[in-house]
């Protein structure tokens, strides 16, 4: 089991666009303002949980990958299915645990995030309309994580996660078809790898351009990073 196999299967490059989400947050409800530990926890709460989330995801969807990507490190048998299950568990657990560290209102948010992914990936990933509504909540939740750091101002949140949820619903909608057709692979993952572009833009209007210019440049990692890893 190598760690190219378990950076494959986490995801690498996307873990990007769930921090900057992260930061996003933290931008609209404190400002240029936030605290940088608190800042820093919570961005590594949304790591924990978007990685679980995304190990989760190809543990349930190991059977269905045997035949249409038989290539991912669970198929493959490069990592065990059992040492998937307990990373996934792990990593939520931690994602939720760290989120506990800063305030009780991360906690239940960290918690409703969890929840959601859950129910994602065992119940609704393939349902029609409810599975692209499910993944655009977890998105939604993952902006307003950012913004527990600065409670009492979180609902100015609201209209920047409501714009990251609707990006990621068409992405979801788009990606439901990439099975039956390999060339909308190329439009997921340019999608995917834009977030922490449209993060940077947000940023930068709710605070300075230099720290939206910054957030922006999470970018960078992520597209370096995809070309040696799939990121859908």
């Amino acid at each position: 089991m190598s760690l190219r196999s378990y950076l494959q299967l986490a995801r690498a490059p996307n873990v990007f666009t769930a921090v900057t989400n992260v930061f996003t947050g933290c931008a609209a409800a404190a400002g240029p303002h936030a605290q940088p530990t608190t800042v820093a926890l919570l961005a590594l709460s949304s790591a924990c949980l978007y990685t679980g989330g995304i190990v989760l995801n190809d543990y349930c969807d190991l059977e269905p990958d045997r035949v249409e990507r038989p290539t991912r490190p669970l198929p493959s048998g490069a990592v065990s299915p059992r040492v998937a299950l307990a990373l996934a568990i792990g990593l939520l657990a931690a994602g939720i645990a760290l989120a506990a560290t800063v305030n009780i209102m991360a906690l239940m948010t960290a918690s409703a995030i969890a929840l959601l992914i859950a129910t994602y990936d065992v119940r609704f990933k393939s349902v029609p309309v409810l599975g692209p509504i499910n993944m655009a909540a977890c998105r939604f939740g993952n902006v307003l994580l950012g913004a527990c750091a600065a409670p009492a101002c979180s609902v100015h949140a609201l209209p920047f996660a409501t714009a990251m949820a609707a990006w990621v619903a068409v992405i979801s909608l788009i990606s439901r078809r990439e099975a039956a057709r390999p060339q909308l692979q190329a439009i997921v993952k340019a999608m995917v790898l834009a977030i922490p572009l449209l993060d940077g833009l947000f940023v930068g209007l709710l605070t300075t351009p230099a720290l939206g210019l910054a957030v922006a440049a999470f970018a960078l990692p992520a597209w370096l990073i995809a070309r040696w890893l799939y990121v859908t």
